[in-house]
């Protein structure tokens, strides 16, 4: 039979949680359905909070052609290449307030250059984030050594006092991240920067949350690229699973969250696909793409 046009011609996929299972890897049967998807002419983009190296080593093990979205939307990379193509740094003034805001109350924080991670002192938790970005062979331990070529794409820098540093240096800094094992804290904290209008938040997990400048999401991302493909928002699919995910998920045509997913990730979708335990995103694709190619 005739072959008609797929409604949808844009996949965005975050990673952590929706790509990746719970052991940080893309399944045989993900990468294997997204590269038929793509055979087929979808572009298909990563969205994520992660490095721009992280996002495209991934973009490239899966032979990704559509420009990708790092840091929360405050990166727009090139999938071919790993340079950047638009970028929307935190302006210093906001970038003081932070690191004030972090030595005032003892709160951890460290911030993103392109391919940096600046933070006060190396410790054994950020000195491991090179190694946790890099794409895993499930064959391999994550070990230095197994990884060196990967995990050298970032380089995590100690500059001692971050509020010295931002202060003194005027290197593009695209996010920050505050931690911390105290929860009613770190919510003080959100409430406090989040009243600011300089700042755009994202909750990434329990213990901590993402700051990027104002307007600078997943969505703005999006808007970025389907502005470049020429796309229209109702083209576009997008697959997430926490709260820096609502977002995207309400903008696209159509949003679909993991089962494993946030309540408020699910609440903001369309569609609910299986687990990344259970290769959801794939599901999902078969679903939605693969299942409509054909009439």
């Amino acid at each position: 039979m005739k072959r008609r046009k797929a409604m949808y011609q844009l996949l965005a996929l975050d990673m952590d949680g929706t790509l990746l299972n719970r052991n940080k890897v893309i399944t045989p049967f993900v990468q294997q359905t997204l590269q038929s998807l793509i055979r087929k002419g979808v572009n298909v983009m990563i969205a994520s909070g992660r490095f721009p190296a992280s996002v495209w080593l991934h973009g490239q093990h899966i032979g990704m052609t559509c420009p990708l979205v790092a840091f929360n939307g405050a990166v727009i990379l090139d999938a071919n290449t790993g340079e950047l193509k638009h970028g929307y740094p935190i302006v210093p003034a906001a970038a003081r307030r932070i690191a004030e805001l972090a030595e005032q109350t003892s709160t951890y924080v460290h911030f993103y250059g392109y391919q940096e991670l600046f933070v006060r002192e190396i410790n054994a938790m950020n000195a491991s984030w090179p190694l946790a970005n890099v794409v895993i062979d499930p064959r391999k331990p994550l070990a230095y050594e197994h990884y060196q070529e990967q995990a050298d794409r970032i380089q995590v820098k100690a500059v001692g006092s971050l509020l010295n540093f931002v202060q003194a240096n005027d290197v593009p800094l695209y996010k920050a991240t505050m931690i911390s094992d105290d929860t009613q804290l770190l919510d003080e904290l959100y409430k406090e920067l989040g009243a600011q209008q300089e700042f755009a938040l994202t909750r990434t997990g329990q213990r901590r949350f993402d700051i990027n400048a104002a307007g600078v999401s997943k969505r703005s991302g999006l808007e970025v690229v389907s502005h470049t493909l020429g796309l229209a928002p109702s083209a576009a699919v997008a697959i997430g699973d926490y709260d820096n995910d609502i977002d995207m998920l309400q903008w696209a045509g159509l949003g679909i969250a993991m089962a494993n997913g946030s309540e408020l990730a699910k609440q903001a979708a369309n569609a609910i696909t299986a687990s990344n335990e259970e290769d959801g995103v794939a599901k999902a694709v078969n679903r939605y793409f693969l299942s409509c190619q054909h009439a």
